[in-house]
């Protein structure tokens, strides 16, 4: 049973995400114990970049509403999927609310230190944890499962 006690894992999906990193990933932390959500920037099918429609288990204004506390957020990667997200006043309003709770911010492109610093002005890439280039996901994810399991217990 996932622990909640101490946050919730947030997986946030726009249009365009790549599934075989979602997939990997929410498997890996699942397994794990840990509560993860899946968020949507709508209601209803997120559109992977394959074509892998997704149904999140809530939506970006719903979780908003509930405002859990937060463990992580986790970032797949994909075409169009950073740039979705950039430009939703929402993402801001979620990673400014991470950033104030020292929640784990996790990546899987090079690029997403480019959200806080658009949305929040902080630009310190070394907040969020990406896969080294040419890293399997693999063992990244099981990384990432294995601290956010050490901060829940911490």
């Amino acid at each position: 049973m996932p622990k909640t006690d101490h946050g919730q894992v947030i997986l946030l999906l726009a249009d365009g995400f790549e599934e075989m990193a979602f997939s990997i990933l929410v498997v890996t932390l699942r397994e794990a114990g840990l509560a993860v959500l899946v968020v949507g920037l709508r209601s209803g099918r997120v559109n992977g970049a394959h074509g892998l429609m997704i149904v999140p288990d809530i939506s970006m204004d719903r979780l908003l509403e509930k405002m859990p506390a937060i463990l992580a957020v986790i970032l797949p990667g994909g075409m169009g999927h950073l740039g979705r997200l950039q430009v939703d006043p929402r993402v801001g309003a979620l990673l400014g609310r991470s950033v104030e709770e020292k929640a784990m911010l996790v990546g899987l492109d090079p690029h997403v230190a480019e959200l806080t610093n658009h949305f929040i002005g902080l630009d310190q890439p070394n907040v969020w944890f990406v896969p080294e280039p040419g890293q399997s996901l693999e063992p990244f994810a099981t990384m990432i499962a294995r601290r956010l399991q050490d901060l829940q217990e911490g």
